[in-house]
């Protein structure tokens, strides 16, 4: 009940704010849970990897952060100036299976995003307050679902999750930020995703397998991801630039928003998802090698079946009674990066390793355990600061009782997926980036019976 009241709290703090931002923008301008076999609807992270600094001191190196490019060149920047933010993008993702899977052919998806972030302080004078809406279109299809016959990897990142809706409503909350910097409160409609478990390298690959959060965790109902949210408020303590610790609770409806994102009501809701998470982000050395470490926990409230047992410990499919009810589940994760080799000036300039280990009760979990391990080397070729190479191997493995279930049953065995992946994003313009891509899964969908697959495909992100 007390977290009721705080997301209902939450809630009309932000029904305070969004009208506040049509008034200002016009003044100014006069689910289910994913399951292997179901599906995935990650999508990109929101972060930088040195955002938790913000909180503390300056991320290092020192320099003053850069706008963002756009491919239109600096038309809002007088806006920017009076605390508007705007962002228009646009990422289309072609795959195409080669080899293996189910069958050949070529698949395309793509997002359209517009995004509007007010400043509070410059428009209002409310120091430390700002506010974000972002909507996205989604169109397309999945070359995962229709050729590779994969349920549990996605080859193409931004495929699904709006259920085909013209406009939807991806998220809307207020952050504050305390005057030291130390304090940081976000409360509204908010993806778990935006804060917990990712980083921006993550999608730097196209696979969902890490892109933007490791499959473990993102495949699960309470965490909630781009381009869905629910209601949610989250906690960020910093007391310098190296460490933080922040903790959130959102709800968990397996409907989200709805089909266009604005059903904010709380019928179906089904429990509380509540993450925790401790990061250290050091610098070494003179050339300031920058990591990312990160420990976190994540419970969920709402009741689950669990996969093999019925109430009285029996395989429910020779017993016949229905599966036995879990009161919660919960799953551990420990992330890092870390920069080896600086190219250039820039923050995220150099040749960096990441690493991630998630694991998740196997009694409710279809995938009880997921790791990766990946290197990303920005700024390789001389003269060509913006491109990024990158090689990523990611593995997943499915509950031990979903198999043993499913063996039950007859039906064809889920055991675990690997999945290795080649990219190197070009930075073609200012605000414009193309990603040639290769992906190799070995048993898509977890299945033994599906061949290897191959998959070429690319991705172009363009940002207005």
């Amino acid at each position: 009940m007390q977290t009721r009241l705080l997301l209902r709290g939450s809630a009309a703090l932000l029904l305070i704010g969004v009208p506040q931002i049509a008034r200002a923008q016009s003044s100014k301008q006069s689910g289910q849970e994913s399951q292997p076999g179901n599906g995935s609807t990650q999508g990109r992270s929101q972060q930088n990897p040195s955002s938790h600094a913000e909180a503390g001191e300056p991320a290092k190196p020192k320099a003053e952060a850069p706008r963002e490019k756009h491919l239109l060149g600096d038309w809002n920047e007088k806006l920017d100036d009076e605390g508007i933010d705007l962002t228009l993008a646009y990422e289309g993702d072609v795959a195409a299976a080669v080899s293996g899977g189910e069958s050949r052919g070529i698949d395309y998806a793509q997002q359209l995003e517009l995004q509007a972030k007010l400043d509070w302080g410059k428009i209002a004078g409310i120091k430390g307050l700002s506010s974000t809406v972002t909507f996205v279109n989604r169109s397309g299809k999945s070359v995962s679902h229709d050729r590779i016959g994969d349920k549990l990897f996605q080859v193409e990142t931004i495929y699904g999750g709006t259920h085909g809706a013209v406009v939807h409503l991806v998220q809307a909350f207020l952050d504050w930020k305390s005057p030291t910097g130390k304090f940081d409160i976000a409360a509204g409609r908010l993806p778990v995703g935006n804060d917990f478990a990712t980083s921006p390298y993550y999608c730097e690959f196209m696979s969902t397998a890490i892109c933007a959060y490791p499959s473990g965790l993102a495949l699960k109902r309470g965490f909630t991801t781009f381009p869905n949210s629910t209601w949610g408020a989250r906690l960020r303590i910093a007391p310098n630039s190296q460490w933080y610790v922040q903790a959130g609770v959102y709800q968990v409806r397996p409907k989200l928003g709805g089909k266009y994102g604005f059903d904010w009501g709380w019928s179906g809701t089904t429990g509380t998802y509540v993450p925790l998470e401790a990061g250290w982000e050091p610098s070494f050395g003179p050339n300031e090698l920058n990591g990312h470490y990160k420990i976190g926990f994540a419970l969920d409230t709402s009741h689950y079946a669990d996969l093999l047992y019925d109430a009285g410990g029996v395989p429910f499919p020779i017993s016949g009674n229905p599966p036995g009810k879990h009161g919660s589940r919960h799953s551990l994760y420990l992330l890092a990066d870390q920069m080896i080799r600086r190219n250039g000036k820039g923050p995220e300039n150099g040749l960096a390793v990441l690493g991630g280990l998630s694991i998740s009760d196997k009694a409710t979990s279809n995938v009880s355990r997921s790791a990766f391990a990946a290197i990303r080397d920005q700024g390789l070729i001389p003269g060509r600061p913006d491109d990024v190479a990158g090689l990523m191997v990611a593995h997943a493995r499915i509950s031990n009782r979903l198999t043993m279930e499913q063996e039950l049953a007859g039906e064809p065995l889920q055991t675990a997926e690997w999945v290795i992946e080649g990219t190197y994003r070009i930075a073609v313009a200012s605000g414009l980036t193309i990603s040639p891509d290769v992906q190799y899964l070995v048993h898509p969908n977890g299945q033994k019976s599906i061949p290897n697959a191959l998959a070429l495909a690319a991705r172009v992100q363009a940002n207005f």
